[in-house]
C-alpha cells in the first residue's frame, strides 16, 4: 500500500473512532470484571483492567523511590505538579490561583464559583456533592456509619476518613497547630477554618447566628446559639450533678 493511502486509511479511521467514542457515547468494550463498565476502545478497556484489576505499576517515578503509576499520564502529572511545580491553568477569578490540568480548574471553578452540586443525597433533603466519590464517603460515613480508619493510638477509636484520622492524629498525638493568629501571640490552630472562625469571632466580633427568641441577641458560632436555645428557652437540663 502506497505510503499516502496508508495515513489517509489511518486517518479515517482515526476519526471514525473519534465521532463514535466522543459523539455518538458508544461503549462496545465492557469490562469481565465491573458490571455496567464499557469503553469506547479496546486499549481503554485494556489500560482500565491492568491498572485497577492487575494493579500494574510499569511506570516509575525516577525522582520518588518506590512510586509507581499504572499510566504514562499519570506519572507525568505527578512529575509536573509535585517535582516541577507547573500550573498552567489558571482561575481567571482567584488571583494567583493555577491548575495543572484543565479538569482541575473546571472542577475548581464549578465547585467554588458556580457552586455546583450534580450529585444529591437521596437521604439528605437539599444536600448534594459535586462528585460521586464525595457523595459515596458522605452516604457511608453519615448514613452507614462505616468507620474504617482507625487510630492506632487509641483503641476503639476509627474514623469515617482517612482525612479525618489524620486531622485527630495531627491534634490529638501530635499537637499540631499550624495556622497561627496574627492578633494572639502563642496561639495557634490545627486548620484554617478554625483561625478564621476564631479571627471572626473574637477579633472581627461579628455575631451571624442570631436567637429567634431574643430581640437583638446573637453569637459568633452556631453552636453557641444551640447551647443558648437549649438550656434558655427549652430549659434543658442535662447535666445532673453526681
Amino acid at each position: 500500500m502506497p505510503l499516502l493511502q496508508g495515513r489517509r486509511l489511518r486517518a479515517k479511521q482515526t476519526l471514525k473512532r473519534h465521532i463514535e467514542t466522543v459523539h455518538e457515547k458508544r461503549r462496545d468494550h465492557a469490562c469481565r470484571y465491573c458490571p455496567g463498565v464499557a469503553f469506547g476502545t479496546k486499549d481503554t478497556l485494556k489500560r482500565h483492567i491492568k491498572t485497577v484489576h492487575e494493579k500494574r505499576r510499569d511506570h516509575a517515578c525516577r525522582y520518588c523511590p518506590g512510586v509507581a503509576f499504572g499510566q504514562k499520564s499519570d506519572l507525568t502529572k505527578h512529575i509536573n505538579l509535585v517535582h516541577l511545580k507547573l500550573r498552567e491553568h489558571a482561575c481567571p477569578y482567584c488571583p494567583g490561583v493555577a491548575y495543572q490540568t484543565k479538569s482541575d480548574l473546571k472542577r475548581h471553578i464549578d465547585l467554588v464559583h458556580l457552586k455546583l452540586r450534580g450529585h444529591a443525597c437521596p437521604y439528605c433533603p437539599g444536600v448534594a456533592y459535586q462528585t460521586k466519590s464525595s457523595l459515596k464517603t458522605h452516604i457511608e460515613t453519615v448514613h452507614e456509619k462505616r468507620r474504617d480508619h482507625a487510630c492506632r493510638y487509641c483503641p476503639g477509636v476509627a474514623f469515617g476518613t482517612n482525612s479525618y484520622l489524620t486531622k485527630h492524629i495531627n491534634l490529638v498525638h501530635l499537637k499540631l497547630r499550624e495556622h497561627a493568629c496574627p492578633y494572639c501571640p502563642g496561639v495557634a490552630y490545627q486548620t484554617k477554618s478554625i483561625l478564621k472562625t476564631h479571627i471572626e469571632t473574637v477579633h472581627e466580633k461579628r455575631r451571624d447566628h442570631a436567637c429567634p427568641y431574643c430581640e437583638g441577641v446573637a453569637f459568633g458560632r452556631k453552636s453557641h446559639l444551640k447551647t443558648h436555645i437549649e438550656t434558655v428557652h427549652e430549659k434543658r437540663r442535662d447535666h445532673a450533678c453526681p
